[in-house]
């Protein structure tokens, strides 16, 4: 008998202790309330957008291959609710939202009156953007110098790189200066297209042809080369000189 109470008194302090259940309250859904996201203008199935509801955020995932300029959302929301752009409006440039941070919010207003914004993040699974340097002296940037003076009616060189744009639309290159800012974009001459890695450029100073960079340019300065490609951007460390004497 002994034996039997000892073996019962052990089983009994083996059993895991009690724990404390958390009761999480239900939320009920409110009326304004966006539940549904997809792009519609893609072959075959459509793509979803993640929602969360407590970030009040609508998250595409787009891949690059399909590389889209535009799209197509349907939208569905709470019964009763309205959204504002509606369903089906189009997001046109979608370069530019890449580039220039332009935000897409959704209002969704409910049968109450109360209005739920929703900020939309698009994410490109896009290979990084990377580009060699033409200067390769950081601290002498003559080590590429371009002179164009009355002996020279045009200028170009070649840009070396990785992860360019198989669509040379979806491709924009600007000579950027000392304080940042943008001239262009470059018109590129050759676009290997085999291997996507050279980009050439030719900036014209004939007569009727003259490039319109030309006008813009100083006569002389430091520039670095930035390239968009699609929704990457990348810009060269070193600059480079450009010297445009006697300007036509």
């Amino acid at each position: 008998m002994k034996k039997i109470y000892c073996i019962l008194l052990a089983a009994f302090f083996a059993l895991p202790a009690c724990t404390k259940t958390d009761i999480i309250p239900f939320t009920p859904e409110t009326g304004n309330q966006l539940l549904e996201y997809k792009i519609v203008n893609v072959q075959g199935s459509p793509i979803y957008g993640a929602i969360s509801q407590p970030d009040s955020s609508i998250t595409v995932y787009l891949p690059f291959y399909l590389q889209l300029i535009t799209l197509e959302p349907e939208i569905k929301v709470s019964e009763g609710a309205t959204v504002t752009p509606v369903s089906g409006t189009m997001i046109e440039d979608l370069p530019e939202v890449f580039h220039k941070g332009r935000e897409i919010k959704y209002n969704v207003k409910g049968k109450d009156g109360k209005v739920k914004t929703y900020m939309l993040h698009i994410q490109v699974q896009q290979p990084d953007l990377t580009l060699e340097e033409v200067s390769t002296d950081p601290a002498n940037p003559n080590t590429y110098s371009i002179n164009m003076d009355l002996d020279f009616d045009s200028f170009s060189f070649g840009l070396n790189g990785a992860g360019f744009a198989p669509d040379p639309d979806l491709i924009r290159v600007m000579l950027v200066d000392e304080q940042n800012k943008e001239y262009g974009p470059l018109n590129i001459s050759t676009f290997n297209t085999t291997d996507l890695t050279r980009l050439d450029f030719t900036v014209i100073r004939y007569k009727e042809q003259s490039d319109p960079i030309l006008a813009k340019l100083p006569a002389d300065g430091l520039y670095r080369i930035r390239v968009y490609s699609y929704a990457k951007m990348a810009t060269t460390k070193n600059p480079i000189r450009i010297h445009l004497l006697n300007k036509k």
